[in-house]
């Protein structure tokens, strides 16, 4: 009995920062805001990917229609970037769509590009000072600040 409570509270323990979420804005236009969910960035040998969520800036309460991208770089040697596909999410939050870009081409990373700036956040470290929440719909919720 003891054994099954320690294992339990171990898997509960260990499975508790897979399931964190901080997304955080690192960008806007008038129409968009972009999101970094910063616990996502994984670093697999020599690429590490982040997850980008494209929100638009207004919509109706309760309309958590939005588009997540993996990017991929590689943060030494040639330092190129990659997408390795788009989720769209409809008005209910639920998936709608995956479009998986599979073997997708490496591109170099130009200065002062979105793929530049994603790149120093998941290579060099940088964070945006934006209010982090737990999910896209939580920024939904609080007004798409």
């Amino acid at each position: 009995m003891k054994f099954a409570i320690l294992a339990g509270a171990v898997a509960l323990v260990v499975a508790t920062p897979a399931a964190a979420e901080t997304w955080q804005s690192f960008s806007r236009t008038s129409s968009t805001v972009y999101l970094i969910e910063v616990d996502s960035i994984l670093a697999e040998g020599e690429v590490t990917s982040l997850r980008m969520a494209t929100v638009p800036r207004a919509g109706e309460a309760g309309d958590y229609s939005y588009s997540v991208e993996t990017y991929q770089f590689r943060c030494a040697g040639d330092g190129g970037w990659r997408t390795a596909g788009i989720v769209d999410y409809g008005p209910d939050g639920s998936e709608a769509g995956r479009f998986p870009e599979d073997g997708a081409e490496w591109t170099a990373v130009r200065a002062n590009t979105v793929p530049a700036f994603l790149k120093d956040i998941a290579c060099g470290g940088a964070r945006s000072t934006g209010e982090p929440y737990p999910t896209v719909q939580a920024f939904v919720d609080a007004g798409r600040p």
